[in-house]
């Protein structure tokens, strides 16, 4: 089977409208967020700070929640995943391809995610106020952003050569940098799951969140972890060494 096994149809118009209603929607979420947020008393600056870390930590955490799901347990036979699911199985086979996928192909998928898990935020904080729904709206808006480019920072991650300013922010650890991703391609793909800048990865990831999640899903319904991805790695001559911890 060679590469062009994994092309997949372009998007039909519905499905254009749908990833340009998911941008719409969640631009107008986070825009009322911020507008609200400028409109009242702005939290001190330690706020704001904790804010952003808070965001730039949660984005990172649920882009690797987001990774481990498509890599462990979807396959391309659930047909409204079908898309994202073979772009998953093509990149462990062929890493290389994600730079022929411009931002703008998963962005509306990714815009939904967003909207979704900070709508209620953003609305529960206008409807309370005070400087913690500052922060809460602050924290919402930085995820928010990050979460939508998070396949940008993936890019990242692959890329050999980058410009200085890119170099200086994967040294700080603000950026994903290839040293961390590349551990992900190495044996099962079963490790550094978090694409923004692998902060998760280093706390609850080593701490063992992911292997737990699959062993309560496992025992939960009785689903084999990455059965899926190992069948598309064998199928192209890729080596299934066994799972770490």
């Amino acid at each position: 089977m060679t590469e062009d096994a994994f092309e997949v149809a372009p998007y039909t118009p519905s499905e254009m409208r749908f990833h340009l209603a998911g941008a719409a929607a969640n631009g107008a979420v986070v825009l009322t967020g911020l507008v609200w947020l400028f409109a009242n008393d702005p939290p001190g600056w330690p706020w704001i700070l904790l804010a952003v870390f808070a965001g730039i930590y949660t984005a990172d955490l649920v882009s690797g929640l987001l990774h481990w799901a498509f890599d462990t347990w979807f396959d391309e036979e659930i047909t409204f995943l079908r898309r994202m699911v073979l772009q998953v199985r093509e990149h462990h086979v062929y890493p290389n391809r994600i730079f022929h996928i411009s931002f703008f192909h998963d962005a509306g998928t990714l815009s939904w995610i967003a909207m979704i898990l900070i709508a209620p935020i953003v609305l529960g904080a206008i409807l309370s106020g005070g400087p913690v729904a500052a922060c809460a709206v602050l924290a919402a808006a930085v995820f928010d952003v990050l979460l939508v480019t998070m396949l940008v920072f993936h890019k990242v991650g692959h890329r050999a050569r980058q410009p200085l300013w890119i170099r200086l922010l994967q040294r700080t650890g603000l950026v994903l940098s290839t040293r961390h991703h590349s551990q992900h391609h190495q044996g099962n793909h079963d490790i550094n799951y978090c694409i923004i800048n692998g902060w998760a990865d280093r706390t609850l990831g080593r701490l063992g969140l992911f292997r737990g999640l699959e062993w309560i899903i496992a025992r939960w319904s009785g689903a084999q972890p990455q059965r899926n991805d190992h069948e598309w790695l064998r199928r192209f001559g890729r080596r299934v060494v066994g799972r770490k911890a």
